[in-house]
């Protein structure tokens, strides 16, 4: 296993992430796209059946420019997505690869993203993650000056030993498949599959993960509340030691009364003081649900619910 990133840059991950980043594609649309011609069609589709069995993918392109780099990719490699080396540094997404063909598809590319740009195209179920670009270089150990402009690099196998390899590194990161909500996209259904539209899902994905990169740079409150509250999730009794034993040890999410990501962007910034009082302590389906509405479910709305369910 290999990790690589991609700087795509704020235009391009505003624009583009939510077509096939944060927006599920159906196999079916492959098999319209694609010409019967291309000869690598009918196994990539075999593929996107088999490790896809919801019907649905993930998919990120990179310019032909990149090949040399993009060609060693394979499949079960890591994938970072760069959303910006500025500012706030943000890299949303990790990427673990489950099909990738080192075929250049330029009619993908140019249904998927509108133009025949990004033709080395790889598929995979999007793992939303708390990480950004100035605590990556500093784990890899890059030079405070490097910037990535806009390609793509596998990272060097000897800047991870000290996490014992890429998998030690993503576990560090707390990679967790319930941080991804399942978005099916209307732009290519023809039947509606939620209620709410791309734009109300992909907005309530960014609110989210506003929280996230919040605690990941507040580490000492998250100590410090699960300290006080436990481990238990204080909606529903869950306790993830109890279910998947040493597994489950000291995990637990917390998550805001007055969450960060429904105030207004002039309030929201890096240094907001919050307290123990201002937290809860969540397993990941109540933290889900509780943001399901907007504005958020209340923590004894959501009881309520819970046991309006449990009556017989």
């Amino acid at each position: 296993m290999e990790l690589f990133f991609h700087d795509v840059g704020l235009k391009g991950a505003t624009r583009d992430f939510p077509k096939t980043v944060f927006n599920k594609v159906p196999v079916s649309f492959v098999e319209q796209i694609v010409p019967n011609t291309e000869k690598y069609k009918y196994k990539l589709l075999e593929e996107l059946k088999d490790k896809f069995p919801s019907g649905y993918f993930n998919c990120w392109g990179v310019p032909s420019g990149a090949s040399s780099v993009i060609r060693t990719l394979d499949v079960n490699d890591a994938m970072l997505l760069i959303k910006t080396t500025g500012s706030s540094g943000e890299i949303p997404v990790l990427a673990i690869i489950k099909v990738f063909h080192k075929y250049q598809m330029y009619e993908l590319s140019i249904a998927l993203w509108g133009e025949g740009r990004f033709p080395y195209i790889f598929f995979f179920e999007t793992k939303l993650i708390s990480l950004t670009w100035h605590k990556f270089k500093e784990d890899m150990g890059y030079a405070s000056k490097f910037r990535p402009s806009g390609n793509v690099y596998r990272v060097r196998s000897d800047r991870l030993e000290k996490f014992n390899g890429v998998e030690g590194y993503l576990i560090g990161l707390g990679i967790q498949s319930d941080k991804y909500q399942d978005h099916q996209g209307s732009r290519f259904s023809k039947h509606k599959v939620r209620e709410r539209t791309q734009q109300e899902e992909y907005a309530e994905g960014t609110r989210i993960f506003k929280e996230y990169g919040f605690f990941s740079r507040n580490p000492e409150l998250i100590k410090e509340a699960k300290a006080f509250y436990g481990y238990t999730c204080q909606v529903c009794n869950f306790n993830y030691e109890k279910k998947y034993g040493e597994l489950g040890v000291s995990y637990i999410e917390c998550h805001h009364l007055n969450p960060l990501s429904e105030r207004p962007e002039s309030e929201w910034d890096e240094n907001i003081k919050t307290s123990i009082k201002d937290v809860r302590v969540l397993c990941a389906n109540c933290h889900r649900m509780i943001h399901r509405k907007r504005p958020a479910l209340t923590v004894e709305e959501l009881q309520e619910i819970i046991k309006s369910q449990n009556v017989t």
